[in-house]
């Protein structure tokens, strides 16, 4: 992820119709999610997950086989809209198969973006959250524009402007 200037703050969501459970943070150009699945499995054999601009499907097999030829049972974690656009092609997933975790890293369409959930409806962060990480995302734009200031002790008062359109967004990085 970015560099940050305060660290993320992640946030739960329970299992729920459809869903598994899974845990989730933003910055600037990012969404991470970690999503809870069976011990021992194969990135290559066990995990089928599929990114696309305002989707994401992520399949587990229900149990990890030694058998590479034996026919698994497949259970749907996640088969879910997502709360905004990504980049499909910047997009990847990883498995931690000792942890039972398959991590999600989205690329966020329009940096900047304050998203107050990963998928629809799943819940979105409270009001309070949603501001602080809208602030928090407001400050991380200014560190990211002006690598050679301190923004550490900086705090936004008052309403916050959407990070991703104020002064005109985000300008072109190389």
């Amino acid at each position: 992820m970015a560099e940050q200037l305060a660290p993320t703050t992640s946030f739960e969501v329970g299992s729920g119709e459809g869903h598994a459970a899974y845990t989730w943070n933003q910055n600037v150009e990012e969404v991470a999610v970690e999503v809870d699945c069976p011990t021992g499995l194969s990135a290559k054999r066990d995990v089928r997950c599929t990114i696309g601009s305002g989707r994401v499907k992520l399949e587990t097999a229900s149990a990890p086989s030694d058998d590479k030829a034996a026919a698994r049972s497949f259970i749907t974690l996640l088969d879910h809209d997502l709360f905004a656009l990504v980049k499909p092609d910047e997009c990847f997933w990883t498995l931690d198969s000792k942890r039972g975790i398959v991590s999600l890293t989205l690329q966020k369409l329009r940096e900047g973006e304050s998203w107050a959930g990963v998928f629809k409806g799943h819940g979105d962060i409270s009001d309070v959250d949603r501001d602080a990480e809208q602030k928090r995302l407001l400050l991380e734009r200014f560190q990211l524009e002006h690598p050679g200031f301190d923004f550490s002790g900086a705090e936004v008062n008052g309403s916050c402007p959407d990070a991703s359109t104020f002064l005109g967004g985000f300008p072109a990085r190389g």
